[in-house]
């Protein structure tokens, strides 16, 4: 690719899952545990943010280094806008015939009698 080491499906990506879920259950049993000064459980949210800003940041850095994503990010958001009205139509078809089909109220939408 562009000088950058390729993930496989090998020991290294199995490694940093495990190593993300080691991370998490550390911070629950620290948290559970009440080890957590409650002046930083009043800013975690603001944490969270900051870290969460820094992400997007970085993974915008990356995606504008890569020719092949800004060559095709024309074709990217429209496979990526076609997705999401396809899913969200989905799910609201699926909720209304369950509804239909489940829920005997007739006085809500979707009901036996709609």
């Amino acid at each position: 690719m562009d000088g950058h080491r390729q993930e496989g499906i090998g020991g290294n990506m199995v490694l940093r899952v495990l190593l993300y879920i080691g991370i998490l259950a550390l911070g629950w049993f620290i948290s559970s545990k009440g080890k957590i000064h409650e002046k930083l459980m009043k800013k975690i949210s603001s944490i969270q943010s900051l870290i969460l800003f820094g992400l997007i940041f970085t993974m915008g850095l990356r995606i504008g280094m890569d020719e092949q994503i800004l060559s095709s990010i024309g074709q990217i958001g429209l496979m990526a806008a076609v997705f999401a009205l396809a899913t969200a139509s989905l799910s609201i078809l699926f909720v209304y015939a369950a509804r239909k089909k489940l829920i005997s109220d007739t006085n809500i939408t979707g009901g036996k009698n709609d």
